[in-house]
């Protein structure tokens, strides 16, 4: 397994078709010096924006330019790059070889990239990762995870605040962050971002189908017989053969009826009169009841409001009573007597009983408490008369159908009917077209079956679906907690290194034990601590950055470029013997490495310790030679 790489070669920026940036840079340690306001952080941002970056808060000069250009090897593979200075998706033209050859060549040898994947265009990141070695997106869904994503963790820009380890940017996510950091440390994060999603989708349209499938068995009688296909199936057939049956008695009422049987017609239509006043009866007291259970819930609610309105306002009798204190008479109520002094304040100045304040809260708490158990009780006895009221509307509900269907089989048998054998007839027919009514009704009950059926063996299929997903993301939950622990332990250490070569300015830099990385919150903690003077808090960061990239130059686990730019070694009051510190610790580290890798980094304040032929970009630049030539075209 080889490391994953890039290295950019050289770097042009060009206006009005002239050049005004054009620098060659290597592996190893590069540095862009000048002076303050002389274009430095410019270039950082040109670098960062042709890698990928997502970049369009371009400074006055910068955004007067035309277009950027660079070379990038990775792999031995070389890459020429062109983006137009832009908004912040602008596409990147990618010519697959070195740029002086590039420049030979018409923009119809070019391939033309979105920065974003779609559907039917590979993205930047998918090129410029597979050129480096790094894994890459296999679907649409996790390629958000780009070159712009990665740049965040190793580029350390001005702009950001010095505690944030990414760079900043308004709508970041915290999963986003934890899979870019999982991945350059070298973990499996597509698949286990893959099932992420997978596992979100499921459980949504898992609780949408479980959510649906509840409102169907609710719609459902309650019988437990009409609650299944088979049962419906089986109640149908019943009503069939009935039908057939009635319809064979239809056809041959004169030997089912006597014409002896007048007598027993006149008494079952005198029963069925009995039976339709006594329906009529219990309808008008179940109403009855309603009423009255109506009227006690009005009471109740009025009661209710009475005790609240009392339970609310006792704090304030009390507070008044506190605040206002005893009232103090000077001649009696009754006869205006003038009354005798009385200095003892735990005694009634009026009848001379003793008073005790500890009683009087106590009465106050008691009242309140007798109060809240009143509302309390009444509260319940609420619901209890409201469930009770639901059920009198359902019985109420049901005596109504009933008593229909009673005026119904009545009027058919004995008013439209005027023998015993137009009664057997009619009581066929209305019995016919209840089973059609039913038979309808079952219709309507087997699709709802059906659909519950369908449902419930989709919800099964999900359920394994997301057993299988789980178990997964388990497994590779487990993987990756191993393999990040290891990453992390590597780059701890090699920062824990690094802090204790600080000058004396921090003092728990020189005994730091542990140095904690945290991707998805964005955070470094040195011993459980990350509130260090703002400098120590740049020096924190740095250290990390190029901690990261030290430690994946010893594992070749680690899917990291083994790139960093650092733009922000003097920000937030760093003093020049601490950057020239910082800019050796850089220097010796990277001397000591076996592995390709560059770091590129911007300073005022170059280390004269330095070689600067051999580390150096470009001139030392000022106020009167920026970076940008912008001055020398019209």
């Amino acid at each position: 397994m080889s490391f994953s790489n890039f290295i950019l070669k050289r770097l042009r920026v060009i206006r009005k078709g002239k050049v005004v940036y054009d620098q060659n840079f290597h592996s190893g340690v590069n540095i862009i010096r000048g002076e303050n306001g002389s274009g430095k952080s410019t270039i950082a941002d040109f670098i960062f924006y042709i890698l990928g970056g997502e970049f369009d808060n371009w400074k006055t000069a910068a955004a007067t330019c035309d277009e950027v250009q660079a070379e990038v090897t990775a792999h031995k593979a070389t890459l020429t790059l062109r983006r137009a200075v832009g908004k912040s998706l602008t596409e990147i033209d990618v010519y697959f070889g070195a740029m002086e050859e590039a420049q030979e060549h018409a923009l119809d040898v070019w391939e033309k990239y979105p920065i974003h994947r779609q559907e039917k265009r590979e993205s930047f990141s998918q090129i410029m990762f597979r050129a480096a070695g790094i894994p890459e997106a296999q679907s649409q869904s996790t390629s958000n995870i780009t070159m712009h994503q990665l740049l965040r963790l190793l580029y350390a820009d001005q702009r950001t605040p010095s505690a944030f380890l990414f760079r900043y940017e308004p709508f970041d996510t915290p999963v986003i962050r934890e899979a870019v950091g999982d991945l350059v440390c070298g973990l499996s994060v597509y698949e286990l971002y893959e099932i992420e999603l997978a596992l979100r989708s499921l459980e949504k349209e898992f609780d949408e189908k479980s959510r649906k499938l509840a409102a169907l068995l609710d719609a459902l009688p309650h019988e437990e017989a009409l609650s299944n296909l088979e049962t419906i199936n089986l109640r149908d057939r019943d009503l069939i053969e009935e039908s057939q049956r009635l319809t064979g008695e239809i056809n041959s009422a004169e030997e089912h009826v006597d014409t002896g049987q007048e007598k027993a017609f006149v008494d079952d239509r005198a029963k069925a009169v009995a039976e339709i006043r006594k329906s009529r009866e219990q309808m008008r007291e179940h109403e009855q009841q309603l009423y009255v259970q109506n009227l006690e819930i009005d009471d109740l609610n009025k009661f209710l409001e009475y005790l609240e309105e009392l339970s609310d306002k006792l704090p304030k009798v009390q507070l008044s009573s506190e605040l206002i204190g005893s009232i103090e008479f000077t001649h009696c109520p009754a006869c205006l007597s003038e009354l005798s002094e009385n200095e003892d304040p735990e005694r009634c100045a009026l009848c001379g009983a003793s008073i005790d304040p500890e009683r009087e809260r106590s009465r106050y708490l008691q009242v309140k408490l007798d109060t809240d158990i009143q509302i309390r009780e009444s509260r319940q006895l609420l619901d209890s008369k409201q469930q009770a009221v639901s059920r009198s509307k359902q019985e109420i509900r049901r005596l109504r159908r009933y008593y229909q269907e009673q005026l119904s089989e009545y009027r058919v048998k004995y008013e439209l009917s005027t023998s015993p054998r137009d009664s057997f007839v009619a009581e066929r027919f209305l019995r016919l077209g209840q089973i059609d009514r039913e038979r309808s009704e079952l219709d309507r009950f087997r699709e709802r079956a059906l659909e519950i059926s369908f449902l419930s063996e989709e919800k099964s299929t999900l359920q394994a679906q997301l057993s299988r997903l789980k178990d997964r993301q388990q497994a590779l939950q487990r993987t990756g907690r191993r393999r990040r622990h290891t990453a992390l332990m590597l780059v701890s250490a090699t920062a824990r290194a690094i802090l204790r070569q600080d000058l004396e300015r921090q003092d728990e830099f020189k005994n730091a034990q542990h140095v904690d990385v945290n991707f998805r919150d964005n955070s470094i903690f040195v011993d459980q601590e990350l509130n260090f003077a703002e400098s120590s808090n740049v020096f924190v960061k740095n250290s990390i950055i190029l901690s990261i990239l030290l430690a994946a130059t010893k594992d070749r686990q680690f899917y990291h470029p083994r790139f960093a730019l650092f733009d922000n070694i003097e920000d937030k009051g760093m003093e020049r013997e601490r950057s020239h510190n910082f800019q050796r610790i850089i220097v010796q580290a990277s001397e000591e490495l076996e592995v390709e890798h560059q770091i590129i980094f911007t300073t005022s304040m170059f280390n004269p310790d330095l070689n600067e032929k051999r580390f150096a970009v470009g001139p030392h630049y000022t106020h009167e030679h920026r970076t940008l030539a912008v001055q020398d075209i019209e």
